[in-house]
Order: structure tokens, then sequence, then C-alpha cells
């Protein structure tokens, strides 16, 4: 992607604002509003479970546990980069609102 620093910067604020809305349309989660999208997962091992199954189906998701988030507050992290597109952020949002609904 051969874009300037504006055009970059500008790139990446509508990937985070379409990023915002199918994480709220797809998984009723409010957004970060920033290019780190945090999910609470709670458990542990749910976040572990969950970043696996995304990690399976090619997304570099990442489960944050304790002691770098209180307990109980596992998350997962999704960091969003000029690399992706709205294709790969809407099936990233669909593949975690599946995951989610089996691991509940």
């Amino acid at each position: 992607l051969s874009l300037t620093n504006s055009a970059r910067r500008e790139h990446l604020a509508h990937l985070v604002q379409f990023a915002g809305s199918e994480l709220r349309r797809r998984c009723n989660i409010e957004p970060s509003g920033s290019h780190i999208i945090p999910v609470i997962v709670g458990a542990d091992q749910a976040a572990v479970e969950l970043a696996a199954a995304l990690q399976r189906k090619g997304f570099d998701v990442r489960a944050i546990r304790p002691p770098t988030v209180p307990e109980g507050t596992a998350r997962l992290r999704i960091a969003l980069t000029l690399h992706v597109d709205e294709a790969i952020v809407a099936d990233l949002f669909a593949a975690l609102a599946e995951d989610m609904r089996f691991a509940a």
C-alpha cells in the first residue's frame, strides 16, 4: 500500500470506524474507537480458546490474561493495521460472533 502519511491515517481511521460498526452489529460490543480493540471475555480459558479458534481461521488475535489485566477481565486484543481491508475485518467479526456463541 503506497499512500502518503495523511492517506494512511485516513485509511486507518476508516478501518477503525468500520470495525467499530461491525463489532457493534455482529457482537453487540461497544468499540474502543482505537485501532487497538479489546474484547473483554472474562475467564482466562475462554479468552485463550477464542483466540485459538480465530487463529485457526487465519486471524492474528491474541488473548491477554492476568497479570497483564485484572483477574476476571481476560480479553482478546485485536489490532487493526493497513494490511487489512473491510472484507477481512467483516470476516473477523463474523468469526468472532460465531465463536462467541459456542463459547457461551
